[in-house]
């Protein structure tokens, strides 16, 4: 268990790196393509991150899942709260957080949803350009994912963000679980 709280943590530490790379960064596409390599290297160094973990639920134990998600969220999480101390980084976050819980319970849902297919996608076929074309599609179609968005939501809690993030959450895990079980090979 040790070996998953040290590897998810990381995990959470590469999606905060990334995630700070993205709010600093202007370019969209730029933007989507340095994100990419905060996946190349979980998925290299075989670390833990849920929504690459998720889709093989069958194989994975309930708790052991828990346990990536909560450290996957610290992980990100300290990365983020630790570059508030750089001037305009906790605004350039809250301009983030604001617009991304406007939007309503469904469509919140449904981006975890496609996110989640696009993140079990990069992981399960474990090559460097899916990789990073999946990741760029979910950046750039605007999908959810839930350990890039936890710092949003402690930045702009409220129980009705809490909501829309839990439906994040539930999205992620469901495309990433159907789209393993449409592909998977009987």
């Amino acid at each position: 268990m040790k070996e998953t709280v040290r590897h998810s943590i990381l995990s959470g530490v590469l999606i905060g790196i990334g995630t700070a790379l993205s709010v600093q960064t202007e370019n969209i596409y730029v933007r989507a393509m340095l994100f990419s390599v905060a996946l190349l290297v979980i998925i290299d160094r075989e670390l833990k991150l849920y929504t690459g973990k998720i889709g093989y639920i069958k194989d994975i134990p309930l708790k052991t899942l828990g346990v990536i998600l909560v450290f996957n969220f610290i992980g990100v999480a300290s990365v983020i709260f630790a570059l508030f101390t750089k001037s305009g980084f906790y605004e350039q976050c809250l301009a983030v957080a604001i617009p991304k819980f406007q939007s309503g319970y469904l469509e919140l849902f449904v981006r975890g949803f496609m996110c989640g297919i696009c993140m079990f996608i990069a992981v399960h076929c474990k090559k460097p350009l899916i990789t990073v074309f999946c990741i760029m599609t979910f950046i750039l179609a605007g999908f959810e994912h839930c350990i890039v968005d936890f710092p949003y939501l402690c930045i702009n809690f409220s129980w009705d963000n809490l909501l829309k993030f839990m439906l994040i959450v539930l999205g992620n895990s469901l495309g990433s679980i159907t789209i393993n079980a449409l592909i998977k090979k009987d």
